[in-house]
Parts: C-alpha cells; structure tokens; sequence
C-alpha cells in the first residue's frame, strides 16, 4: 500500500513539475509575448497582441497599448524589434513600427498612412512603402491591393 502511495504522489510531482515547465515556456513563447528591459534591472512581460504600435523620440520608444496606455523605455527602437514577430509589426516610417493586427485603415496611393484602431493615423514613408505593401498582402489575404 505504501508503495501505491509513493507511486501516485510520484505521478502528482512529475505531472505538476510538467505543468509547471509548460506554463514556463509558454510565458516566454515568442507567439504570444515578448520581455521588454526597461532598465538593467527591470523586465516586464507583455502580449504582443496588446502592442498597437511603437514610437521612436531619439533614444527613447514609446510603446503605445490597445487599452490607451503608453510605456516609456529608455532604449532605441531598433534593439526592440528582433523580439517582436516580422510579420506581424511593420516598420512604417523611421519613427513608427505598427501592429498589422491593429490597423482599421490604409491608404496607400495618395496620402500613404496607416489609420489605427485607437483612431491614431500615422504616415508611411515613401522608403517603407514597399515593404509595408508587400507585408499587409500577406497578413490580409483576403484583401486587394492596387
């Protein structure tokens, strides 16, 4: 009896320490968020799916969330978007990386901007163009773009 005992609170360990593992890596899983170092000693874990777009001011980006709040962070764009998923966040302009996930509108023909969910409009850049066009083809298939 005692051996059943051991054996099933073995299987409780094992099936815990296993769930515990899976929480772990899907915390840090790549598809759903990202760690943003706000300082050397401050980390924060946030859904890129809460990311309506980044704002670059010099040295500083301001990321700008769905629920209307923004998070100021002493580093440079640049150093936050290998984190953040290619296909998904398109650098539009020198100062703005936008969440495709987020955009309720875009003109790409005369006025070139991106108009958010939020109600945000921002302009594309001629040089970022192509690259947003050739990434919201993919990311709306079902759209057409002239």
């Amino acid at each position: 009896m005692a051996s059943t005992s051991l054996t099933s609170n073995s299987y409780l360990i094992n099936n815990l320490s296993h769930d515990f593992s899976f929480r772990r890596e899907s915390i840090f899983n790549k598809e759903s968020n990202i760690i943003l170092t706000i300082s050397c000693k401050k980390n924060i874990i946030v859904a890129w799916k809460d990311i309506s777009h980044l704002e670059a001011i010099g040295n500083y980006t301001i990321f700008h969330f769905t629920d209307g709040k923004k998070l100021l962070v002493s580093r440079t764009m640049k150093i936050f978007l290998p984190k953040l998923d290619s296909e998904i966040f398109v650098r539009i302009h020198k100062s703005f990386t936008v969440n495709l996930n987020h955009i309720s509108k875009f003109d790409v023909r005369e006025e070139m901007f991106v108009q958010l969910r939020d109600g945000s409009k921002i302009s594309i850049s001629r040089r970022k163009k192509k690259d947003f066009i050739e990434k919201a083809r993919r990311y709306f298939s079902n759209f057409r773009i002239n």
